[in-house]
């Protein structure tokens, strides 16, 4: 039976040491249904196209009246060159008062400060509420399987959820300081210029797709999406590749490629985007000897929980724990709250996100019990509040 680590920074070393590289979760995810089941939770592990998942509901025993869901990840994204760093980078190695490892920040770390909030919760205070955990192995990834499968999952076994947690790093300069309460949606776009393929030196009797996919281009960055929101900065649209697959310096290509990205307030939708993009695009093709085509992938939709209850309640868990008054956030890319937000309330907070991704990725162990204060005293004051 998985022995019932009482220690955060102990239970992160753990959980980095599972080789976890998305979408595998290594063992993780059975790992941590053994070690909440010591705690009461009813578990349910099951996997959908290779990708593993954790639902696990613990209930009082005389009812609840609200569930509080906390959804997070175990898989990691490839650590790299693995020579470049300092230690083995699935060790959890503590140095420095640091505990270093894939996933220390992002966010293994965070998993374990609540487990162990979770767990001290229950045997100190006798909960009123319900308390939910869903944790995937496919948020690195490309979260098709992951989370989105969970929540079928609920939906299916008639599963309620009141609140949502998500724990991904969302603290700027130090742990509190920061907490999200929505995200931009994502939109890319992936451009085919088709021209005619012809001798460079007799440009007249091709069409250079190359030059009429930058002037499309000019026109694509001049775009006024809008001036920011209430609670989001101002949308942006960033060209990330173009491309044209060309090595013969005499030859005028046939095709040319460009992809781009737009991060987006709620002042739009992916729909209302494509249409506006795509009136320019027709507009474009009117006069153009080429033609450009655009299909578009729609990673997510922008989203707002309206400050409030569940965010006023994290404010206050933080305050008391790390005397810091934090700001609400809507920036940054997506997370799994995309998917939490078609369901119930979401907010976002974690550690600091500094390291996250990087060679030598790490945390100070300091922040990792402060992490798991916060959360506990987040679930102490939800449970007040039921």
């Amino acid at each position: 039976m998985t022995k019932l680590i009482d220690d955060p920074i102990l239970l992160t070393k753990k959980l980095i040491g599972f080789r976890s590289i998305t979408p595998d979760d290594g063992g993780s995810l059975e790992f941590i249904a053994s070690f909440v089941k010591q705690l009461g939770f009813k578990t349910k592990v099951f996997s959908t196209q290779g990708v593993t998942n954790l639902f696990a509901r613990w209930s009082p025993k005389s009812g609840f009246k609200r569930t509080l869901a906390f959804n997070g990840h175990v898989d990691v994204v490839p650590p790299g060159n693995e020579s470049l760093w300092d230690s083995d980078p699935f060790n959890g190695d503590i140095r420095n008062e640091r505990v270093f490892g894939r996933g220390s920040v992002d966010m293994k770390s965070s998993v374990a400060a609540f487990l162990v909030a979770l767990k001290e919760i229950i045997e100190e205070e006798g909960p009123s509420c319900s308390f939910v955990l869903l944790i995937t192995s496919d948020e690195e990834g490309s979260a098709e399987y992951g989370t989105k499968e969970l929540l079928n999952w609920v939906v299916k076994n008639k599963e309620v959820i009141d609140d949502c947690l998500v724990g991904e790093p969302t603290s700027s300069k130090f742990v509190g300081d920061t907490i999200k309460i929505g995200r931009r949606g994502s939109l890319s776009g992936f451009i085919v210029c088709r021209g005619k393929q012809g001798h460079i030196a007799y440009p007249d009797k091709a069409v250079n797709p190359v030059e009429e996919l930058i002037h499309f281009l000019s026109k694509l960055k001049s775009l006024k999406l809008d001036d920011g929101s209430e609670f989001f900065e101002p949308s942006s649209l960033n060209i990330s590749t173009i491309d044209t697959n060309n090595n013969a310096l005499n030859v005028i290509p046939e095709n040319s490629y460009a992809n781009f990205n737009v991060r987006f307030n709620d002042q739009h939708s992916c729909s209302s985007l494509i249409k506006k993009i795509d009136t320019l695009a027709s507009k474009h093709n009117e006069v153009s000897d080429a033609t450009l085509e655009i299909k578009y992938k729609c990673s997510g939709e922008s989203f707002l929980t309206e400050p409030g209850r569940l965010s006023d309640l994290l404010i206050t868990s933080i305050k008391d724990a790390a005397g810091v008054d934090c700001k609400l956030s809507t920036g940054g890319g997506t997370s799994d709250a995309r998917f939490m937000r078609n369901y119930c309330p979401v907010v976002e907070f974690g550690l600091v996100g500094d390291t996250m991704h990087q060679i030598n990725e790490n945390t100070k162990v300091d922040d990792i019990v402060l992490l798991k204060d916060i959360y506990k005293n987040f679930l102490k004051n939800y449970n007040k509040k039921v």
